[in-house]
Order: C-alpha cells, then sequence, then structure tokens
C-alpha cells in the first residue's frame, strides 16, 4: 500500500495517480467558483459592488434614519455647508445633503448600468451565437442588421428620446441597450466563428447532438469568458455613458440625483465648494475600477481553457 511521502520527497507517479483517482469530480460551475474565491481582489471588488448595490436598494432607509433628510429637501440656511457632523457629506447650492443624494444616484446609476448590460447581453448573446453558428443567409441579415444599427449616431438618438420623453433609470436603460446590444453580438460572433470549427464540436455532432444542445452546452461555455469581459467593460463604460448624458443635460433629469447631474450642477462651484465634486467623482472612478477588476477575475475563473 502506498503511503504519503515525507517533506522533501517527491511523490511517486504510482501516489500521484491515486491521488488524481480519489479526487472527487468537480463540475464546470463548482471548479470556477473555487477558482474566483481564491482570486482576494477579485473578491473584494465583487464584495465592494455587492455592499454599494446593497446601500443603493437601502437608500430610503438611510435617508430616514441616518441622514434624516430626502434627496430634494432643501436648507436655504445652510447652503455650501462642509462635510461636518450634521450634514457628513456636505450640503449644495441648494442645501440638501450631499451623501443622501450620492446614495440615491448610485440607485441610478446601478440600475442603469447593470440593467443595460443584461438586456445587451441577451439580445447581442442571442445574435451572436445564430449569426456564428449557422451562418451563411442568416448571417449576413443579422450582421447587416448590426452594420445599420451601429452607423446611426447614438448621440442624435439619445437627443431624439430625451426630447420625446423624460428619461428615468429604466427608460435610459433600454435607450443604451438598444444601440449597446450590436458591438456584443458581433464580439460574441466572432468568438463563436472560431469555436465551432475546433475537434470538440467536430466530435460532439459526430454523435448526433442538435443544435440547441451545441450551443447552449458547448459553444456558450466557451463563449462566456468573452462575454463576461465585454459586460464587466460595458458596466463601467455604461456608468460613464448615463454620467454624461447626465453631465449634458440629456439623462436622468434633475431634481432626481445621479452621479452625472450632480457633477453637472457643481462643476461652477469647484473652486468655493470642491467636495461637491470630489465625491460623485470617486463614485465613479471606485465603481468602474471594481466593475472592471471583477470582471478579470470572473473571467479567469470561467475559461474553460484554463482549467
Amino acid at each position: 500500500m502506498i503511503g504519503p511521502t515525507r517533506i522533501g520527497e517527491v511523490a511517486s507517479p504510482e501516489f500521484r495517480e491515486r491521488e488524481t483517482l480519489q479526487r472527487p469530480a468537480q463540475s464546470y460551475w463548482s471548479e470556477s467558483w473555487e477558482r474566483l474565491r481564491a482570486n482576494r481582489v477579485g473578491m473584494f471588488c465583487g464584495a465592494f459592488i455587492l455592499v454599494l448595490a446593497l446601500i443603493a436598494i437601502a437608500a430610503p432607509l438611510i435617508a430616514r434614519y441616518a441622514t434624516h433628510t430626502g434627496y430634494s429637501d432643501q436648507d436655504l440656511a445652510g447652503l455650501f455647508q462642509p462635510p461636518g457632523r450634521t450634514h457628513w457629506l456636505g450640503t449644495d447650492e441648494l442645501g440638501r445633503d450631499t451623501l443622501t443624494r450620492l446614495v440615491y444616484g448610485a440607485r441610478v446609476s446601478l440600475t442603469v448600468g447593470f440593467l443595460t448590460v443584461a438586456l445587451s447581453l441577451v439580445v447581442g448573446g442571442s445574435v451572436g451565437l445564430a449569426s456564428g453558428y449557422y451562418g451563411g443567409v442568416i448571417d449576413n441579415l443579422l450582421m447587416r442588421l448590426v452594420d445599420t444599427l451601429l452607423s446611426i449616431p447614438s448621440i442624435f438618438l439619445f437627443i431624439l428620446v430625451s426630447v420625446l420623453l423624460r428619461p428615468n433609470a429604466v427608460t435610459l436603460s433600454f435607450i443604451i441597450a438598444l444601440v449597446a446590444w450590436g458591438n456584443v453580438g458581433r464580439l460574441i460572433r466572432a468568438e463563436v466563428l472560431s469555436i465551432r470549427t475546433r475537434e470538440f464540436m467536430i466530435a460532439t455532432r459526430s454523435v448526433g447532438a442538435g443544435d440547441v444542445r451545441l450551443m447552449l452546452r458547448h459553444l456558450l461555455p466557451n463563449a462566456l469568458p468573452v462575454m463576461i469581459v465585454a459586460a464587466s467593460l460595458a458596466v463601467g463604460q455604461i456608468i460613464l455613458v448615463e454620467a454624461a448624458l447626465s453631465y449634458l443635460g440629456l439623462g436622468i433629469q434633475p431634481p432626481t440625483p445621479s452621479w452625472g447631474n450632480m457633477l453637472s450642477n457643481a462643476q461652477q462651484y469647484f473652486y468655493h465648494s470642491p467636495w461637491l465634486v470630489a465625491f460623485p467623482g470617486v463614485c465613479i472612478f471606485v465603481t468602474v475600477l471594481c466593475t472592471n477588476m471583477f470582471g478579470n477575475a470572473v473571467r479567469d475563473s470561467f475559461d474553460p481553457r484554463l482549467r
């Protein structure tokens, strides 16, 4: 019977083979989750995003029990107060509490970011999988649709919709996703084209696997790392797009706070009250940074080629 080796000794081939056979089999998802948990930086960034989302969800409770003021409540006797005991992050030009507005602004920015990415992945992922897998006429039709969509200047579409409607977080998500899914679909199509001709796909098709099984069980897991990277980068970009649109007056309209329109309102008071610019700017920077780093960690953990 082969026992464990002493410290400093090299395990024999028989012992290594026996250890491999005794190791319990793990599924793709459980093994990927273990690798993700071992990435401390990625888990920290993921935990930060989760905490920020919980804070955004609990914004009414924070306003009621912590700051004791609503996001639109004005205190004309306390304009431009610096951070202190009464207002932890100070007040703006109308005496509104900055912390309360930041928390409510997180609801808008995170809702727009994650909802837009979810919509873009569903639509763009479906189009990219179908286009890359079937090819031929279907590929040409879908890609010409994507080319037509991407040829429309997005800023004109945003201006048109903002004139016709008063955007909120949900409608703004649909507006941005209407433009954003084309890039996702083209990216996933390119990855599917490189995967569908590999040996494991040919072997699986030769044993009678159908199109749905090939796409969902084999193509999708191998294209998942590209989708994760695209999603992680898109969340940060969409948060910046929402901030830019709100900064230009085309996004969320006051008095509803978002990090973008908070920056827009504070630009003329930068030298007088720099905290009005610093706090929303730092929130955007840290959120985008953590989202990108967490996306890279998930990509490294769920990539089947790194198993």
